[in-house]
């Protein structure tokens, strides 16, 4: 029995040690399996830690881009600074070696410059007459700043303006204190205010002779009607060379104003030999602009589109249209003379109509007008829609500049005649109104209708007593000077409506006061 029992026990003891040696691998095994698990669990927890700060930092990164959004929005709300509302600014991005917007506004598009676009940098217009009125002073602005105290900082990296859609377009980033960056672009509306827009500006060229009297608004008591009718002129070129701020109807500077234009009621309106010894015709007829008078010099560039389509010299009633929705159809013409009941009609219900005037030569030989109206013609844009015609729709504008310096783009408009709806654009020569009375269709006292930006407007005297003007160094024999109209009073009105005009004002060194709207998108974005 004994050997039974001892027998018993070692078989139970063979088996223990049997199990003992099964179980350390298993138990190994499954340590292994646990230190994995918490590796992997330790690890998930780093990634969501890593994530969660990167998320963080992201925000932060934002959040400081905003606060440039909102001190740059702050910057370009103040007077001084509107000016670069309208223009553009958009360096290069060192990672694309492209500037970062390109003329589209949108990061990385494909349209982006290989040179930097800076229109902001440098850009001081407050020693310009307009601006000096006004009292501004130079445009500055902050492209960074800092953002608490940790040196976070924000970096103004572009700005576009959209003048087709009047759409301002900023993008700004964000930096923290980590060194994580963030995007942000915003677009918003950029309208100018026009209260005092240029109705009628009497430009003085650069190229232009010391000698000659160039700028010149000979008025001699034809009306300017409406409340954009506001008159800019040079005053070097005047009678009043000493003007140099502006006057609107009624203030006690008017007279020396009125007598700058040729429009002084004594030297230039003629006597109406009541000889009741009243001023009461001198105070109905003496002033006949509606809007104010600024002795300040502009000087409009604007550029000349393309024409597509060449119509020569134009001498019969004839209609053209505009074919493009809102892209302008350009049309070359080299003369318009039309006389009797013959019209020139513009149909702008489809589309802008631009015509560039090119005097032909030797057709009709260089120094004669480009454009004569006589009896009742007239030049009308036109719409069929039921819509009021725009006056931006219709741009007459002729090809002298500068650079190449063609004169004799005249337009002269003779007895009842009319040009309706239009814009006229001649950087040298004149408009010249010889009529005896109004010929437009409106009903108005008017024989252009519009907004007018040439070198001079002139007019016939009403009385042989009425001073001569002194233009191009006083050359004698003008017909403006010895054509005589007595009582004529008809002249031009200028919309109140002139927003179809408004994408002009980027080439006009007036001082605009630009504001914003609300913003319309909001944007993250990568680099």
């Amino acid at each position: 029995m004994e050997g039974t029992q001892g027998m018993t026990l070692f078989s139970v003891t063979k088996l223990d040690r049997s199990d003992s040696g099964f179980s350390l691998p298993v138990a190994m095994g499954m340590g292994l399996v646990i230190l994995m698990i918490g590796a992997l669990l330790i690890a998930r927890s780093m990634q969501s830690q890593a994530i969660a700060i990167g998320r963080s930092r992201s925000s932060n990164s934002l959040a400081i881009a905003e606060g440039g959004i909102a001190r740059t929005l702050a910057q370009l709300t103040k007077l001084d600074n509107t000016v670069l509302l309208a223009r553009n600014y958009d360096p290069i991005n060192p990672k694309t070696g492209k500037t970062y917007l390109g003329p589209d506004g949108i990061l990385n598009n494909g349209d982006e410059e290989s040179a930097t676009v800076d229109e902001w940098t440098g850009y001081n217009p407050s020693g310009q007459p307009c601006f000096q009125q006004k009292g501004w002073g130079p445009p500055s602005v902050s492209l960074t700043g800092t953002i608490g105290t940790d040196g976070s900082y924000y970096t103004l990296r572009a700005y576009r303006y959209d003048r087709t859609q009047q759409l301002g377009i900023l993008l700004v980033e964000g930096n923290d204190s980590s060194g994580s960056s963030g995007l942000i672009l915003v677009t918003f509306p950029v309208n100018p205010v026009v209260d005092d827009f240029p109705g009628i500006i009497l430009t003085d060229p650069a190229n232009s002779a010391p000698t000659w009297k160039t700028g010149l608004l000979a008025l001699r008591g034809r009306q300017i009607l409406g409340s954009k009718g506001n008159v800019y002129f040079p005053p070097s070129s005047s009678p009043e060379p000493s003007l140099t701020g502006s006057s609107a109807p009624g203030d006690a500077t008017r007279p020396s104003y009125l007598n700058a234009i040729f429009s002084s009621f004594t030297q230039d309106y003629g006597d109406d030999d009541d000889d009741d010894d009243d001023d009461d015709d001198d105070d109905a007829s003496g002033d006949a602009v509606q809007g104010k008078i600024f002795a300040c010099r502009l000087n409009p560039q604007i550029p000349l589109p393309v024409p597509t389509t060449n119509l020569g010299v134009i001498t019969t009633s004839q209609k053209i249209e505009g074919l493009g929705g809102n892209v302008p159809t350009v049309y070359r013409i080299e003369e318009i003379h039309l006389a009797d009941n013959d019209t020139l009609t513009v149909d702008t219900t489809n589309g802008p109509v631009y015509i560039n005037l090119v005097p032909s030569v030797p057709v009709s030989g260089p120094g004669l007008p480009t454009i004569t109206l006589r009896d009742t013609a007239k030049i009308l844009n036109i719409r069929t829609d039921g819509q009021t015609p725009r006056v931006g729709d219709l741009r007459i504008m002729s090809e002298s500049d500068p650079n190449n310096n063609q004169g004799n783009t005249r337009v002269i408009l003779y007895d009842q005649t009319c040009i309706q709806n239009a814009f006229l654009w001649m950087y040298i020569d004149e408009l010249r109104l010889l009529t005896s009375g109004p010929g437009c269709p409106s009903g108005k006292n008017t024989n252009f209708e519009g907004v007018v930006w040439v070198e001079a407007i002139l007019s016939a005297k009403n009385a042989a007593s009425n001073r001569d003007v002194n233009y191009l160094g006083g050359y004698s024999g003008n017909d403006y000077d010895t054509t005589i109209t007595p009582g004529v009073t008809s002249g031009i009105a200028v919309p109140d409506d002139v927003t179809s005009l408004v994408d002009l004002l980027g080439y006009l060194d007036w001082p605009v006061r630009y504001k914003m709207g609300s913003i319309k998108n909001w944007q993250r974005l990568k680099l």
